[in-house]
């Protein structure tokens, strides 16, 4: 009985593997990307914080793989360590919420920024990093996309569309005097689709392990993420804590974070659960990045160091870039400032990434 009911198990197997095409896991498979184990120093005299939740490995990524699941694709990066989980034991500030309370999906101690450049064009995209970052990608790198994991996606996504909303008045101000309510109008909804159109912040998350796993929808990409693509991908610490703006306690902006979650970093030893420590004095801009993926032919030391060359993405098929942008191609297809009409956007404005309302 026992034989026979392991042989008609064996059979359904087979059954449904012939239906399926025989296919695994490594099928879906379309890049995998792999850092150096150690490496978690920024410029290589990073110090974490003292904390007993945070340090030496946890922060390390080591692999970035990228499957396709039906319409979407699957991301999976793995540190060296098992991923802290938020406990509901232990509180994250003065109001008394828990670090569970504050990140609900799985892990709260990093961000992992991918800057995707698709096209892979020189002079093409966006160079500029997400604020807090401190990082600038090389020409031939400009992104057309962004995905940010992050331990609170929602409060992220309006701290960056405040961030954006405010630079695009401030360079309308100054290029052409008082904004006018139609005119605030008209930027406030081309942040808004810049926005949607180029960022997107996953909230279909799991945690197992050392791995943690998310997914990305083709119509926010434009399909199946390609080997052929650049990848600029950087960690940073997770600062989960609401921010006070000045003038918070009297009506202030209680969620200001002008860093987008990240932790920053301070020279000599770290003062508090929230710094990294090891920064260098009289540089109070240098990046926080903790670990990054580069390209052959140079180091994180030096991107993160103080001579900050640009970083240059990974293209996990090796594919070189294709032929340089010609005149007149937007460098920086940034919010629009001297033409606030909603419709006077980038090439890809039209593919609408989601943006899953707050719960």
């Amino acid at each position: 009985m026992f034989v026979r009911s392991r042989v008609s198990a064996l059979l359904l197997a087979s059954t449904l593997a012939a239906c399926s095409g025989g296919k695994t896991r490594e099928d879906a498979l379309l890049f995998r990307l792999t850092d150096p184990v150690g490496d978690d120093h920024g410029d290589g005299e990073l110090l974490y914080p003292r904390r007993t939740d945070l340090g030496r490995g946890d922060l390390d990524v080591v692999s970035v793989a990228a499957f396709a699941d039906d319409e979407a694709t699957r991301f999976e990066v793995t540190f060296a360590h098992p991923i802290a989980k938020p406990s509901r034991a232990q509180a994250v500030d003065l109001e008394g919420a828990t670090v569970a309370e504050r990140a609900r999906h799985g892990f709260y101690t990093f961000n992992v920024d991918l800057y995707v450049d698709q096209d892979r064009v020189p002079g093409s995209g966006r160079t500029d990093t997400l604020p807090g970052r401190g990082l600038t990608l090389a020409p031939d790198s400009g992104w057309e996309k962004a995905v940010v994991l992050t331990p609170r996606p929602y409060e992220a996504r309006e701290a960056l569309r405040k961030t954006w909303r405010q630079a695009a008045l401030d360079a309308y101000e100054k290029k052409s005097g008082g904004i006018g309510g139609k005119v605030e109008a008209e930027l406030n909804a081309a942040t808004e689709q810049e926005l949607e159109a180029r960022v997107f912040f996953p909230t279909l998350i799991q945690v197992s392990g050392r791995t943690v796993v998310f997914r990305v929808p083709d119509r926010f990409l434009g399909g199946h993420a390609s080997a052929d693509w650049g990848y600029g991908v950087a960690v940073t610490g997770a600062t989960i804590e609401r921010r006070v703006a000045l003038g918070g306690m009297f009506g202030g902006d209680t969620n200001a974070n002008p860093r987008l979650m990240a932790m920053g970093i301070v020279p000599g030893e770290p003062p508090s659960g929230d710094r990294f420590g090891g920064g260098r004095k009289g540089d109070p801009s240098q990046s926080p990045v903790v670990d990054l993926l580069v390209a052959q032919g140079t180091t994180q030391e030096e991107v993160l160091g103080a001579s900050r060359p640009a970083w240059s993405a990974v293209v996990p098929s090796g594919k070189a870039v294709a032929a340089p942008a010609t005149a007149g191609t937007v460098e920086d297809a940034g919010v629009t400032v001297d033409a606030p009409d909603a419709g006077a956007m980038a090439e890809d404005a039209g593919v609408v990434g989601p943006s899953s309302p707050a719960p």
